[in-house]
């Protein structure tokens, strides 16, 4: 069975490229994921090609077909699902204060704080950058939610079981 795809206009790279990293959508089972793929206006120049609507608009009414083969999905996005990992291992034991050292920053985030948009520059941070996560780099997202959920969570089980 043929499967057809759907992505934004706004996930396509602003360059004319034949293979990129994409997120897109399965039509049938509505599962949102990023794949490396080829994309091409004409079926024959892929080995493996399958429909890609492609949406744009402000209410994604118009569209566009082209076709994509995927190559690869998320793993092969480039996200090194062992140093995320890693990375959360260490972070238990470690402070998790960020400093940017940054007068723009600071002068920008207090603004937010001041007008009465966040509780506090940390919280601006917080949210800001997880929103750009989110709708840039949705992978890394995923890989670190896996790993948490891979993670024991409870202190006192990990105590436990470092004792054993």
């Amino acid at each position: 069975m043929s499967s057809h795809y759907i992505t934004s206009a706004d996930h396509l790279p602003e360059e004319a490229q034949t293979e990129t990293t994409l997120q897109i959508t399965d039509a049938q089972t509505k599962r949102i994921f990023e794949a490396r793929v080829r994309i091409a206006k004409d079926p024959d120049a892929l080995t493996d090609p399958e429909p890609l609507t492609i949406v744009a608009g402000p209410h994604e009414s118009v569209s566009e077909t082209r076709y994509v083969e995927l190559l690869d999905e998320t793993d092969a996005t480039g996200i090194d699902q062992e140093l995320v990992a890693h990375l959360a291992a260490d972070q238990e034991t470690a402070s998790n204060i960020l400093n940017t050292r940054s007068d723009d920053l600071k002068v920008i985030l207090q603004y937010l704080v001041e007008t009465g948009e966040y509780e506090s520059t940390s919280d601006a941070l917080r949210e800001i950058a997880f929103d750009y996560f989110a709708a840039e780099r949705p992978a890394l997202l995923d890989a670190y939610a896996e790993v948490r959920r891979e993670l024991n969570d409870d202190p006192l089980t990990r105590v436990l079981d470092k004792q054993e």
